[in-house]
């Protein structure tokens, strides 16, 4: 005898929704006649491209080429130069931690009415100090750009606070020279982070 037959389930398929997500991937370009394949990671280009829109690299062999090894000369020769910057402002962190610490311990063994609150203060500073120098081994732009802001909001506090006596006072003037000179270095630190991501970058994405 015939069996029956189940019933399957059956699903709609919505072709138009299909047509507009395919609408919305990436067109891949075919080799033709008018393309070449880039020799380094093998990307299609076009035959009027004098460098890879992927990498970079020369297509060409001549000028471009020697353009093409002068950049990354260029380039190597900057990020070593930012990298000296950016450990510069990292030995900054840990100077300005170390220094913090100490005013604390000072300040906890002085005769002041509010050296507790005053010696919290400064602990506390040297523990965000420390903890901006480790951050700045995995995220140097973000870290020194940090400290860079919080010693130009503390020298600000300072100077206004004493005024006449930053001016007036030997030991005033050569605040001034040390927090001029952490704002400067801090501030290199922070170029060269930022200069560093950009090269980073481009590299990454070529």
């Amino acid at each position: 005898m015939l069996q029956p037959m189940n019933r399957g389930t059956f699903t709609l398929i919505d072709f138009a929704k299909y047509t507009q997500a395919h609408r919305q991937l990436p067109r891949v370009k075919t080799n033709t006649a008018n393309n070449h394949t880039c020799s380094r990671c093998f990307y299609i280009n076009e035959d009027a491209s004098h460098f890879c829109t992927n990498c970079g690299y020369p297509q060409q062999h001549g000028d471009t080429e020697l353009l093409y090894q002068f950049r990354v000369k260029q380039r190597g020769e900057t990020l070593k130069k930012n990298a000296m910057f950016i450990q510069i402002g990292w030995v900054l962190l840990f100077v300005l931690a170390a220094l913090f610490l100490a005013s604390g311990i000072g300040l906890f063994f002085s005769g002041l009415d509010n050296r507790i609150f005053l010696s919290i203060l400064m602990l506390i500073s040297a523990a965000l100090f420390v903890m901006l120098a480790w951050w700045s081994f995995s995220k140097p732009f973000t870290a020194l750009l940090t400290a860079f802001v919080i010693v130009l909001t503390f020298s600000t506090i300072a100077i206004f606070g004493y005024f006449t006596d930053m001016f007036s006072s030997v030991p005033g003037i050569y605040t001034l020279i040390f927090c001029g000179a952490i704002l400067y270095f801090l501030f290199r630190g922070v170029q060269g982070a930022y200069k560093t991501d950009l090269i980073n970058e481009e590299m990454h994405v070529n």
